[in-house]
């Protein structure tokens, strides 16, 4: 059947290792919109990033955003949101803060941190209006609606950090995306697949009529879905091994030449 919904991870596929889209990739997205496809994101990213990016593309299709915990806009209902228990986060933050690790948490187009330290947000030099909400030890006012947990450590990695969390919390958390120095926890049986499954089910669509693209560990499970799966040449072997499809690098218009030659 023919594609009507395309979801693309941010970092290492739609975006550049500068972190922008490409004019090519944005005009043959532009073409398939223009055909009645929907493109949206899914990141594990928080909500107020990937509309950027999404708004980019000049489409406003409901987000896919920290690794499939929340599928929607800015306002009104999600389509799909699956937060912490409030007294989990309050745990895992005090957790974190007796043991002086740096930590963020998003909350709708909110991020929270002990304070902004500018070099754990490179990613984010991109995105427009990119904010931080320090709230120093005042966290516990901040547990509400927490799709997302992410843990940062640019000089000792994070190994530490992922066995101290697992045996603490066992499977209460689901550790994801580990970049070696940052580490996204998310609820137990979430990810970017039960997103991209709740927006699809929303519009009334089989796999089939669905494109998946991502090229990491948090993209596994969406790649093996049985969505049409496209990794880039840069993906992880992985991530590749899931794929319907390998493009070109995400520096090589990797995501358009897909599209193009199986959507358009």
């Amino acid at each position: 059947m023919a594609i009507k919904l395309i979801a693309l991870d941010l970092d290492g596929t739609l975006l550049t290792s500068d972190k922008h889209i490409t004019t090519r990739t944005k005009d043959i997205i532009a073409r398939a919109m223009s055909r009645g496809v929907m493109v949206t994101i899914a990141t594990g990213r928080m909500l107020h990033s990937a509309l950027y990016f999404a708004r980019l593309l000049a489409s406003d299709a409901p987000v896919i955003c920290c690794n499939g915990g929340y599928v929607g806009r800015a306002e009104g209902t999600p389509v799909f949101a699956e937060y912490f228990n409030p007294v989990l986060v309050r745990d895992l933050l005090t957790f974190v803060y007796d043991r002086d690790w740096y930590v963020n948490w998003y909350s709708g187009m909110e991020i929270y941190a002990p304070a902004y330290i500018e070099e754990y947000f490179d990613a984010y030099r991109t995105t427009a209006n990119f904010t931080v909400t320090g709230v120093g030890n005042d966290y516990l006012r901040y547990t509400e609606n927490v799709p997302q947990i992410v843990l940062r450590n640019l000089d000792e990695g994070i190994g530490s950090y992922l066995n101290a969390v697992q045996e603490r919390f066992g499977d209460r958390i689901l550790p994801q995306q580990n970049t070696g120095t940052s580490l996204d926890i998310n609820p137990p049986g979430v990810n970017k697949a039960v997103g991209v499954q709740a927006l699809a089910d929303a519009m009334g669509l089989t796999l089939d009529e669905v494109m998946v693209a991502g090229d990491a560990d948090n993209d596994f499970e969406m790649l093996e879905m049985g969505a049409f799966s496209v990794v880039p040449e840069n993906g992880m072997p992985e991530a590749k091994e899931r794929a319907s499809y390998v493009t070109a690098s995400n520096d090589a218009n990797g995501i358009a030449l897909a599209i193009e030659k199986f959507v358009l």
